[in-house]
């Protein structure tokens, strides 16, 4: 404040009740100054909570029970990849919402990438793929990724009732939100099937005196629009050629006063038109205020008290995606908004495929190259597969229409790939229609003003992050304020130790750690003698939580074909196709009894730590896992001398050790050749394995004569296999406590056979869907050229290549093909 309150007050000199009066009055001040504007307010919010998108390449649409969902994910947000989320959750829904899979990965860079093994047992029938990030649900979770998934497996699909006739649904939606009297006004309508399939119409619009106004059709999808020139204080509706119920269709009711806002794109920007009563100043505009992704991009004043208002809003300079324009008056209500798409095309990222060689003979071998032109740093994925089972030469979603449409769309969208196939005038016209018919509900103004603002309920975790409460062992007193070591040891036997300290109340929290599978954790007081055994009470970790989602929507399940007799015959291709699925990969024994003798704890042993050449017959085989019988003794040498007749281990003056094996000594011309030491079946020398601590040694296999063995295996061999994973922290004297915590999900790489090598069971057929799954495919660099090499299958004649990704500075690439035979592209 410019004055002093104190100094004003002895200035007025005024009685106590006025001093009272004027220092309230002067105190509510600040709250009327800096009360902040609806743009202000918006900037604020978006600071707090951008707008978060996702989209997953998958490698098909259409898929059998018991095969895998490759996908890569992009993460986006104000046009740039967003690199602020950690881990990624992927589900696959049935039509009644059931999560029948759920995996989680960590998302590095802004990309994460892994798959789902459908079960399969798995029904036929229609599955939704969902995709989010924690903090995505801090907006409405209705804008999470989703995805149609078809899959044939057991059972046929479920019968769609179809009526001859179908029932229609029409929704009218006046443009900028009010039917207003005496104005002449734009309604919008989409007519749809009960199930929300587009369904084209014609018919005539009429009042409530039965007058027809005007006829119409729809122009795309189901969507058109109907002008009234001035609109009347009455009732509307329309009613449908060939209906012979004469069913009436009510049009929204028509309001007194408001705001009628018209919007129409063109080669220079929007023009915009605005009605409202004169001399109003609740109804009269003051400005406009255009927002992206939560972002304000223009601010328009207006000019005031007219009845009529027009002008250009310039988006030359404008990002591509939705725009949503709000109309405020000067106290900042909101008196009309309008969406609207901008295609400046500033985010199409050029590449090129060149096919270089193509051959469609069973197993031939076929090259093609990503090509881009200029310096291009990005993150790209590319999908080959049999277009003979794909149900639709062109995907209706890609990652242009996922994360400029849809994303910012709540609903279903028909088709949305279809508004970025062209420039023409017909798709620009059929996406405003789009515009004024989907609902934009990301945030309401009413909503957004109040104070505070919503606060978020969920943040990022941080990978994964585990935490809980630390006990002396058998107490409830904590584990207060001493070091706590977290030995994880994951499920492909990586190991990775982290000393934490708890804290007064003995709690303990570890983020940003990444392991996959199952891992085992040992928590474990560190200070030697004075170590205390503890209980743990683990509190979750950030992987395993639950989020409440919307149910599928029944319009989101429905797959739509306009020729149902092609339809059938593909779903009976499909139907084929899992049949010899089924019987090559035997995934089914229909009535099969298997009887097994069961296996002796050596055998489990040996199936769980050995592979390859080293699984083969051994002179002998000592399991330590289930016996104590090494623990006497300093190293595994001394026991095995004492164990293995002939078997010999000894030191010379240096210190360097030499283990023989005398029987083979007896029959070689070499003399006392030195066995080949493996420890965990990598060739290692004598002295590591003698500092070996027998306990940590879970079994030894001792060979008289061994392929794998450097001297051709004349001198026999020693196999030595160290405890792992469970069995490791079973014999750990230790004063800790084992936990198992579930990972992410185990990454598969994706198999492309190469059959310029021979392998087993190369007679076997193949009949792969997906010939080539490259996820990883990282450019940094000038004229960058990706060469993409499989082989055919035995069947495929013309595949279909799907390439998208994104740049680091927010470009996205999207080339869909069929490469025919000839190397034609289309």
């Amino acid at each position: 404040m410019p004055f002093r309150l104190q100094e004003l007050i002895s200035y007025l000199n005024l009685e106590s009740m006025k001093r009272k009066i004027l220092l309230t009055v002067i105190l509510s001040l600040p709250v009327l100054l800096f009360a902040q504007s609806p743009d202000d307010k918006l900037k604020q919010w978006a600071g707090q909570n951008p707008v978060e998108k996702l989209y997953l390449h998958c490698d098909r649409e259409e898929y059998l029970a018991g095969q895998t969902i490759w996908f890569k994910a992009y993460q986006y947000a104000e046009f740039l990849p967003f690199d602020k989320s950690s881990n990624l959750f992927v589900e696959l829904l049935n039509e009644k919402s059931d999560i029948v899979l759920r995996n989680t990965f960590p998302v590095v860079l802004a990309v994460s990438r892994g798959q789902l093994d459908i079960p399969d047992t798995l029904s036929t029938g229609k599955y939704i793929l969902r995709a989010y990030t924690a903090t995505m649900l801090n907006h409405d979770p209705g804008f999470v990724f989703k995805r149609l998934i078809a899959v044939t497996g057991k059972g046929q699909p479920s019968k769609q009732t179809v009526s001859a006739v179908p029932k229609i649904r029409m929704d009218f939606f006046p443009e900028g939100g009010n039917f207003v009297a005496g104005q002449p006004n734009t309604i919008a309508f989409k007519a749809t099937t009960e199930e929300g399939i587009p369904i084209p119409v014609k018919g005539i619009l009429k009042n409530e005196k039965g007058e027809t106004i005007a006829d119409f059709s729809s122009y795309h999808d189901g969507m058109g629009m109907i002008d009234i020139s001035k609109a009347e204080n009455s009732g509307y509706y329309v009613q449908l050629e060939n209906d012979a119920s004469g069913q009436k269709y009510e049009l929204p009711k028509v309001i007194d006063k408001g705001v009628v806002f018209r919007l129409l794109t063109g080669d220079d920007g929007i023009h915009f038109e605005i009605f409202q009563p004169k001399n109003d100043p609740v109804f009269s505009a003051a400005y406009i205020l255009g927002q992206m992704q939560h972002n304000v991009v223009f601010k328009q004043p207006l000019k005031e008290g007219v009845a009529a208002l027009s002008g250009l809003i310039k988006t030359s300079n404008l990002s591509s995606g939705i725009l949503h324009i709000t109309v405020f008056n000067k106290d900042g209500k909101p008196l009309a908004e309008r969406l609207s798409f901008i295609d400046n095309k500033e985010y199409v990222q050029s590449a090129q495929l060149v096919v270089d060689t193509i051959n469609t003979n069973s197993r031939g071998k076929n090259h093609f190259t990503l090509s881009f032109t200029d310096t291009v740093k990005g993150n790209f994925s590319v999908a080959v597969t049999d277009a003979a089972f794909e149900s639709h030469l062109q995907r209706e979603q890609n990652i242009y229409s996922s994360l400029l449409l849809t994303s910012d769309l709540k609903g279903y969208v028909h088709n949305p790939a279809y508004y970025f196939s062209s420039n023409n005038d017909s798709v620009k016209y059929a996406i405003d229609l789009l515009m004024m018919t989907n609902g934009w509900r990301r945030f309401k103004w009413e909503q957004l003003m109040k104070d505070p603002l919503p606060v978020n309920q969920y943040k990022d975790a941080g990978y994964i992050t585990l935490s809980g409460q630390v006990n002396l062992e058998g107490t409830k007193k904590p584990f207060a304020d001493k070091d706590l070591l977290l030995y994880i040891v994951a499920a492909d036997s990586s190991k990775n130790a982290q000393l934490v300290k708890t804290d007064a109340n003995g709690r303990y929290s570890i983020d940003s750690l990444i392991f996959f599978g199952k891992a085992s954790v040992l928590f474990s007081d560190i200070r030697g003698k004075k170590s205390r055994f503890v209980d743990i009470k683990p509190s979750g970790d950030s992987l395993s939580r639950s989020y409440q989602l919307p149910l599928v929507d029944k319009q989101e399940i429905v797959l739509f074909s306009k020729d149902e007799i092609a339809k059938r015959e593909f779903q009976h291709k499909l139907n084929e196709e899992y049949t010899a699925f089924v019987k090559a990969n035997g995934l089914v024994l229909s009535e099969v009894i298997i009887k097994s003798l069961k296996k002796s704890p050596l055998q489990e042993l040996e199936d769980k730590y050995t592979s390859g050449a080293f699984s083969g017959d051994t002179r002998r085989t000592f399991d330590l896992m289930n016996t104590d019988d090494a623990m006497a003794y300093l190293n595994i040498f001394d026991f095995l001398q004492a164990r293995v007749p002939g078997l010999v281990a000894s030191r010379n003056d240096n210190g360097e050790w030499f283990v023989y094996y005398r029987q083979m000594a007896s029959i070689s011309s070499l003399g006392n050749q030195g066995m080949d030491i493996f420890l965990d079946e990598v060739l290692t020398d004598a002295a590591t394995v003698a500092f070996l601590p027998p306990s940590q040694i879970a079994m030894v296999r001792v060979y008289s004569n061994f392929v794998g063995s450097t001297g051709g295996g004349a001198g026999g061999a020693l196999a030595i296999y160290m405890k792992k994973d469970e069995d490791l922290f079973a014999s750990i004297p230790a004063a800790g406590e084992v936990l198992r915590y579930n990972g992410y999900s185990i990454i598969k790489e994706f198999y492309s056979p190469d059959y310029k090598v021979p392998v087993k069971n190369n007679d076997k057929p193949d009949q792969r869907m997906t010939l080539l799954w490259k996820p990883d495919i990282n450019i940094a660099g000038v004229n960058a050229k990706i060469p993409l090499i499989f082989y055919n299958t035995d069947r495929t004649k013309s595949f279909k290549v799907v390439v998208e990704g994104m740049t680091y500075d927010g470009k996205m690439l999207m080339l869909e093909k069929i490469i025919t035979p000839a190397g034609k592209a289309f």
